[in-house]
C-alpha cells in the first residue's frame, strides 16, 4: 500500500467514525474513544450497532476510491524516483515544507493554531464542525498529559478559589432533616444506565414509559431537580459512590493508583459493620469497576463471569432481571445490615431486547424507550419480590441514574442541563410515614448522594467535601455538570454552560439575567472545576 493511499484511508476512516461518535457522545473522536474501544472491543461494537453504520461505510469507500484515483490522475506524469537535479528538488522540498508548516501552524506567534481560532458561533455544533477532525484527534493524543496539567487554569490564588466556592457549600449542619426511622437500615443502590429525566413523567418526561417508577415515587421520596456529574458511566459511578465531581477530559477511575486513595460510601458502611456487595451483568473489569469496588470496602463482586452459559444475555452481558433475581437469592443468606449496589446495563446502546420492544424498534428513540420500560419493570419486580423477604422492612432502596442521555427526545445538546437531568428516589418502609410521597424540588447534584445518605445513617461525612446534604434546607441550590470540553452551573435563576476549549459561553437559560451575575455564577463553576482537577492531580 502506497503512503498517499494509507494517508487517504486514515483520513476518511477517522472522518466517518467521528460522525457516529459525535452523534452519541456530543464531541469529536478522541483518545477517550480509542481507550474505550481497547477496554472493551465487544462493548464498543455493541454501542456502534445503535447508530447508522451503512452510510458511513459507503462514504468511506467512495471517498477513498475517489481520492485515490484523483491522486493517480494528478500525478500520472510525475516520476518521484527520476531525480535529475537533486539540489533543485531539495530546494523545492525545503520551500514546500516551510510553506506547508506555516499554514498548518497558522503563524509563528506564541498561541497560533488552537481550537478556539476556529470557533465563530454561539452554536456549539458549528464550532465543533469548524475544527479539523484529524488535527483535533492528533492534538488530543499528543497534547501534554492531562495527568500532569490542569486544563481549568483560571485563578492563581487558592484563597480566591475557596472564596468563590464558599457560597455553594456553606450550610447549617444543625438544620439537617432526619427522614429515616433507623440509622442502620440495609441499603440497596439501584444505579440505572442512561436513565435520563425525560423517561419519567414526574420529571417532565413522556407518560407511560416508566409507569412503575411513578408508583415508587408515590410511596417514596423524589428529588426532581438532580443533575448528573457528567455524561459517562465511569464518572457517574465515582460521583455517586465517592461524591467526587467529574474531571472533564479525565476519569479518575481509570487510574488505580489514584482512585484507591479517594473515599467511598462502601468504606464507611464496611467500617460500620455492613456486609457489602456489587452486582453487574457485564464485565466488572470494564473501566476498573472491580478494582474500584474491592479497594473501597466492597467484599463481593458479582458480574458476568459468575453466571452460567445458560443465563440470558444481551450485547453487554447478563440481562438485568437475571441479576436482580440473583440478588434476591443471595440476600436470603446475607447478614444484616448489608449494603449492595447493582448497576444495570440493558438501557445502553444497542438497546437489545429479546422479548420484544414495548414501543417498537423502528428508531433508536423507540428502542431506548422500550429498554427503559424493561428496566422500569424489572426494578419494580425486584422490589415487589423483596417485599416478601424478611429483610425488606429494614431496607432503604436508592434509585439513581449514572448519567443522562440524548434520547428519547434528541433535542438536548451536550451543553444543555436537561441532558444531565436524572432521577433520584428513596424508597422503603424505613422512610418515616410523613415523608413518603414527598417531592424535594431543591436543585442538587448526583455527588450530593454520599453526604445525604451518610448524614441519615449518622456516619462521618468529612471526607466528602464536594458532597452536600440534600435533606438540609440550608444547603445552597446549585448543581454542576461536566463533559469532556465544557462545564455548566445551574441555580434557580440561571443555568450557564462554558466551552473550555473555545473559552466562550455556549448556553444561557435566562437571557435577561444580569451579565454580572451570570459571570459571577460562571466564576463559581471555574473555581469548582479548577479545584476538582487540582485534587485529581494530587491523588
Amino acid at each position: 500500500m502506497s503512503i498517499p493511499l494509507l494517508c487517504w484511508l486514515l483520513f476518511f476512516v477517522t472522518s466517518f467514525i467521528n460522525v457516529n461518535i459525535y452523534r452519541e457522545w456530543g464531541d469529536k473522536i478522541s483518545k477517550r474513544a480509542i481507550d474505550s474501544f481497547l477496554a472493551s472491543p465487544s462493548g464498543a461494537v455493541a454501542s456502534a450497532e445503535a447508530t447508522p453504520v451503512f452510510l458511513p461505510i459507503v462514504g468511506m469507500v467512495i471517498g477513498i476510491l475517489c481520492g485515490y484515483f484523483l491522486y493517480r490522475w494528478m500525478f500520472k506524469k510525475v516520476f518521484f524516483f527520476n531525480i535529475k537535479s537533486p539540489v533543485g528538488n531539495i530546494f523545492k522540498l525545503v520551500v514546500g515544507m516551510f510553506v506547508l508548516f506555516t499554514f498548518i501552524r497558522g503563524g509563528y506567534g506564541r498561541a497560533t493554531l488552537n481550537p478556539s481560532k476556529a470557533y465563530y458561533s454561539e452554536d456549539t455544533f458549528y464550532n465543533h464542525a469548524a475544527v479539523n477532525t484529524q488535527w483535533a484527534f492528533l492534538r488530543d493524543f499528543f497534547a501534554k498529559n492531562t495527568k500532569l496539567k490542569n486544563p481549568y487554569n483560571y485563578f492563581s490564588d487558592q484563597k480566591e478559589i475557596a472564596e468563590k466556592l464558599r457560597p455553594a457549600f456553606q450550610h447549617q449542619p444543625d438544620s439537617a432533616v432526619q427522614v429515616l426511622s433507623t440509622t442502620r437500615p440495609n441499603v440497596v443502590f439501584i444505579m440505572l444506565e442512561s436513565f435520563v429525566g425525560d423517561l419519567i413523567q414526574s420529571l417532565g418526561g413522556e407518560k407511560g414509559i416508566t409507569p412503575h417508577m411513578e408508583e415508587l415515587i408515590k410511596g417514596g421520596i423524589l428529588f426532581d431537580h438532580i443533575y448528573s456529574a457528567a455524561d459517562r458511566s465511569d464518572k457517574g459511578m465515582v460521583a455517586i459512590l465517592s461524591g467526587f465531581p467529574a474531571q472533564g477530559p479525565e476519569s479518575i477511575i481509570k487510574y488505580i493508583d489514584k482512585h484507591e486513595n479517594m473515599p467511598a460510601i462502601g468504606q464507611e458502611l464496611d467500617h460500620a459493620g455492613y456486609e457489602t456487595s456489587f452486582y453487574h451483568g457485564g464485565q466488572s473489569e470494564f473501566y476498573n469497576f472491580k478494582s474500584y469496588m474491592l479497594t473501597h470496602g466492597i467484599a463481593r463482586v458479582v458480574d458476568n463471569a459468575n453466571f452460567g452459559l445458560d443465563a440470558e444475555r444481551a450485547s453487554w452481558g447478563v440481562y438485568d432481571h437475571v441479576v436482580f433475581n440473583r440478588m434476591i437469592k443471595d440476600f436470603k443468606k446475607e447478614k444484616q445490615p448489608f449494603f449492595s449496589t447493582i448497576f444495570t446495563l440493558v438501557n445502553h446502546e444497542p438497546f437489545d431486547l429479546k422479548n420484544g420492544y414495548k414501543f417498537g424498534n423502528a428508531t433508536n428513540a423507540d428502542k431506548f424507550k422500550s429498554t427503559a420500560y424493561y428496566t422500569d419493570s424489572v426494578v419494580y419486580d425486584f422490589i415487589s419480590k423483596a417485599k416478601k423477604e424478611a429483610w425488606y422492612k429494614n431496607t432503604l432502596f436508592v434509585i439513581v441514574a449514572d448519567h443522562g442521555h440524548r434520547l428519547p427526545s434528541e433535542k438536548w445538546e451536550l451543553f444543555h442541563p436537561n441532558r444531565f437531568h436524572i432521577p433520584l428516589i428513596f424508597f422503603g418502609d424505613v422512610i418515616k410515614p410523613e415523608f413518603r410521597g414527598k417531592i424535594f424540588s431543591r436543585i442538587g447534584n448526583q455527588t450530593d448522594l454520599a453526604a445525604t445518605l451518610l448524614t441519615q445513617l449518622k456516619l462521618p461525612t468529612e471526607r466528602y467535601h464536594w458532597s452536600r446534604d440534600l435533606f438540609n434546607p440550608t444547603t445552597p441550590q446549585i448543581a454542576f455538570y461536566n463533559s469532556k470540553d465544557a462545564f455548566g452551573v445551574i441555580t434557580p435563576e440561571q443555568a450557564v454552560s462554558f466551552d473550555n476549549v473555545g473559552r466562550i459561553i455556549n448556553y444561557r437559560s435566562n437571557k435577561e439575567y444580569p451579565v454580572s451575575k451570570t459571570d459571577s455564577l460562571l466564576n463559581i463553576g471555574k473555581a469548582y472545576y479548577q479545584d476538582v482537577y487540582r485534587e485529581f492531580l494530587k491523588y
